[in-house]
């Protein structure tokens, strides 16, 4: 069986090659991990060409020149190359506050990877500064917390940036990661047709003044918005309808209404009653009833009428 290519212990062992012969330390936590992430590159046969936008890199061996952190460690920036592509991959890593995102484009393609950790997760920083080469200094791995956290974020770089920039990369001791599944939809229930009393639909009709608070409570459970009003809670559409409902679109109606269904900014009523933080219709006040944007009856407004 073929060794993984990224195994953490074989980049962790990679980079004090890659550092500069002249300087083999690590200023920040962002050093770290600029140049773990520039080993797996080179592990991958990626060719360093520059560490600026502007000009180029001549090195057989992917070693970085001294000035490759001068921007540290608010951004590090890399060019490469690879024999199973002909575009020019432009990667720059990012501190922004605790985070540290690493954002990736091929030139020619505009094709865009983005990686974004917290950066306390997968690197210590009481152990920067650190000079790989210095006598009786810990192993670079507890720069990292452990080996474990090195292989978590090399395989989050094999999936957001490798993966997306080169698909399909031929190495040997490299495979490509799925995607996780998506979170399945949760299972959707019907709301029944009828309440549990029909014959409690227009009981509201019968109660002009509000409930009387001494009276004893009802056999059966109260149905908001029944009676001559249709409303969104009327109970003719279902027991608890007025709760959110997986189902329901920003459209109204069952979720099912295409983008655009409607014009925009056309005079559009939705399809039927819609339930969520939005409240009814249009996002109105949850409390109120159906949109009253209904012609006046003939005659209205008429001061001879």
């Amino acid at each position: 069986m073929t060794a993984d290519i990224l195994d953490p212990s074989a980049i962790l062992a990679l980079v004090p090659n890659l550092l500069p012969a002249c300087s083999k330390k690590l200023e920040f936590q962002q050093d770290a991990i600029a140049a773990l992430l520039h080993a797996a590159l080179s592990a991958l046969a990626f060719r360093l060409t520059a560490v600026d936008e502007s000009s180029s890199l001549a090195t057989s061996t992917n070693e970085l020149p001294p000035q490759w952190n001068r921007s540290g460690p608010g951004s590090y920036t890399f060019k490469y190359k690879h024999d199973q592509s002909s575009l020019e991959f432009l990667v720059k890593v990012s501190k922004l506050g605790s985070r540290t995102v690493i954002n990736a484009i091929a030139l020619e393609s505009d094709k865009v990877a983005t990686l974004d950790i917290p950066t306390d997760d997968f690197t210590s920083p009481s152990f920067y500064p650190h000079t790989i080469d210095a006598s009786g200094n810990l192993p670079l791995v507890h720069g990292f917390i452990s080996s474990n956290r090195v292989s978590d974020l090399l395989s989050q770089v094999k999936l957001k940036i490798i993966q997306k920039l080169v698909p399909g990369l031929q190495k040997e001791g490299y495979t490509e990661e799925d995607n996780p599944p998506d979170a399945p939809e949760p299972p959707f229930y019907p709301h029944p047709a009828f309440p549990r009393n029909p014959l409690e639909i227009g009981r509201r009709d019968l109660d002009p003044f509000p409930m009387n608070p001494f009276a004893p409570p009802s056999l059966f459970p109260p149905t908001g918005g029944d009676g001559m009003f249709v409303g969104p809670d009327h109970p003719i559409f279902g027991v608890g309808r007025g709760n959110a409902s997986p189902r329901s679109g920003p459209w109204g109606g069952d979720g099912f209404l295409p983008p655009l269904g409607a014009p925009p900014g056309a005079r559009f009523d939705p399809v039927g009653p819609t339930f969520g933080p939005l409240g009814r219709g249009r996002g109105r006040n949850p409390h109120q009833g159906p949109d009253n944007d209904e012609f006046m009856p003939p005659g209205m407004g008429d001061m001879f009428m």
